[in-house]
């Protein structure tokens, strides 16, 4: 199945913020990492989905503004919002951090165990944990706890302009 790019027109049948050429563009400027550039189109357009459907699942009540239109099928293009430095978000195009978080989450899910939104068994606060390999043994202990979601911080740090850190903010 071909991929179906969002380039600002608000796409009722877009999969994705990022063309598989736009992906090597970025992991070539970005030390070309093996994962991505020994995989195939079909495999880097699985992933750029993925990526993009991250992006929308854990960041979509956080992106800034409001989706330009109802019949779109990802969360940008967005109008009425400003970046961190208080410039308006073009409502005809995608901001760069989306495409370059696209880019990020695409390589995460072909290089990641376990996927980039893996199920969790038992939700839930880890307090300590105990590995070993026969009599060695390691044994920490989490002050306030470990989370069992894992964090892409890379990503985090590249949307953090055109997101709120804890959910929607009331428009006035």
């Amino acid at each position: 199945m071909a991929l179906t790019v969002e380039t600002g027109s608000g796409s009722a049948s877009a999969d994705s913020y990022l063309s598989v050429a736009d992906g090597d563009t970025y992991h070539t400027a970005h030390g070309n990492p093996t994962a991505w550039s020994g995989a195939s189109t079909a495999t880097k357009e699985e992933a750029l989905r993925m990526g993009t459907q991250y992006l929308d699942l854990v960041y979509g009540q956080r992106w800034l503004g409001y989706r330009k239109s109802e019949t779109q099928a990802l969360d940008w293009p967005r109008a009425g919002g400003t970046d961190y430095d208080g410039y308006w978000i073009a409502s005809t195009s995608l901001p760069q951090e989306a495409k370059d978080a696209t880019a990020e989450m695409a390589l995460r899910h072909i290089s990641e165990s376990g996927g980039i939104l893996p199920d969790i068994a038992e939700p839930g606060i880890i307090g300590s944990e105990e590995v070993g390999v026969g009599s060695i043994k390691d044994k920490k202990t989490y002050l306030g706890g470990k989370s069992q979601v894992k964090q892409f911080r890379k990503v985090a740090l590249l949307v953090r302009s055109i997101s709120t850190p804890y959910g929607r903010m009331e428009r006035a």
